[in-house]
């Protein structure tokens, strides 16, 4: 395959680039169909006049069709993006810098997506397929409990999850915290329940703030629901979660004036189930919560972290020194590529 391509490239220089162009096209009319020329020029930054060329020659090719309501791939492109990632040898350059991750980190598994979250929204499509994947691999049939963060990475993968998880087996979903300041649509709660639905299966609610003084921590303890999900999270098989920012997440937080001065003068990078932490992992700050805490990451049999861009590389890299062993690391090329380039210089 490899000598066919050079061969391709010696004699037409620009013919991978034209295909890899068209891929890109038919990738987004495939998660987005029907769409208009309007949105496809938008998105890829094309004159309509040099998007409408573009369209006319896929259409000539018989791998679109146009009507009314906008563009839609034909039966023959749904047959070829299956199999276009061994004609660019995508899955063997993004299994290379999924193990290159896992020496890195100290890990044994790690998928890498193609694409970049931070520009594209179908990727988290991808990180969504991944996930399933991995979990299809790990669960054990009959019952499972999954704990989950909020955030607005999972906000965007959750509802992308496969309701083929249920086969054969029974959920529980179970927020991994309480509720947060920020739209509702990325609390943990509401994504516990958006889970839930995907796999027919029950969710719970924890009906506690996020953040918490010792007082009312001991009190809400004492609160039976409050309690029972809290049993519930400590008997997870499964974590799904997400880390950030240390600035964005204190503010998402809503911490409290002394708690960001914390954060700044000790020079956190990210924040990770309710801990802050720098360059070095080293942890900074921790939120006083009800739910899982870091420390309950390590009895777990199974935890699936999924980031995505570029702009949390860093933040990755220094949670990484933290992270158990048995993490499932899903993340995009955008994020694989900023991690490796910084490791190699």
């Amino acid at each position: 395959m490899k000598h066919y391509q050079h061969v391709l490239r010696v004699l037409v220089p620009d013919i991978m680039q034209v295909a890899k162009r068209r891929v890109d096209l038919l990738d987004y009319i495939a998660f987005n169909q029907p769409v208009g020329r309007r949105a496809l020029a938008c998105y890829f930054n094309l004159s309509e006049r040099r998007l409408r060329t573009e369209i006319e020659q896929l259409k000539a090719l018989d791998l679109v069709t146009v009507d009314k309501k906008g563009i839609w791939l034909s039966e023959l492109s749904q047959q070829l993006l299956t199999q276009i990632d061994v004609i660019f040898d995508m899955s063997e350059q993004l299994n290379h810098k999924a193990l290159q991750l896992c020496q890195l980190f100290n890990i044994s598994t790690c998928r890498v997506v193609p694409g970049d979250s931070d520009k594209y929204a179908e990727v988290y499509q991808k990180l969504a397929q991944a996930i399933t994947e991995e979990l299809d691999h790990v669960l054990p049939e009959g019952e499972n409990i999954i704990a989950i963060t909020g955030g607005s990475t999972l906000s965007q993968v959750i509802p992308n999850l496969s309701s083929s998880l249920a086969q054969g087996r029974d959920f529980k979903v179970v927020p991994a915290r309480g509720g947060g300041i920020g739209s509702p649509t990325i609390q943990a709660n509401t994504l516990s329940h958006d889970l839930a639905a995907i796999v027919d299966g029950d969710a719970m609610t924890l009906f506690v703030p996020e953040q918490l003084s010792q007082s009312l921590y001991e009190s809400l303890l004492k609160d039976p629901l409050v309690n029972e999900t809290v049993q519930l999270l400590k008997n997870a098989n499964c974590l799904i979660y997400s880390i950030g920012n240390a600035e964005v997440l204190a503010e998402r937080r809503g911490v409290s004036a002394k708690e960001k001065k914390i954060i700044q003068e000790e020079k956190a990078v990210g924040e990770a189930i309710g801990v802050f932490f720098d360059a070095q992992g080293r942890i900074v700050h921790r939120l006083a919560r009800i739910g899982l805490g870091l420390e309950d990451l390590y009895h777990l049999p199974c935890e699936v972290l999924v980031v995505g861009g570029a702009k949390k590389a860093k933040a990755l890299t220094a949670y990484m020194k933290l992270a158990p062993q048995q993490t499932i690391l899903v993340v995009d090329e955008a994020l694989a590529n900023s991690i490796l380039k910084e490791t190699s210089l």
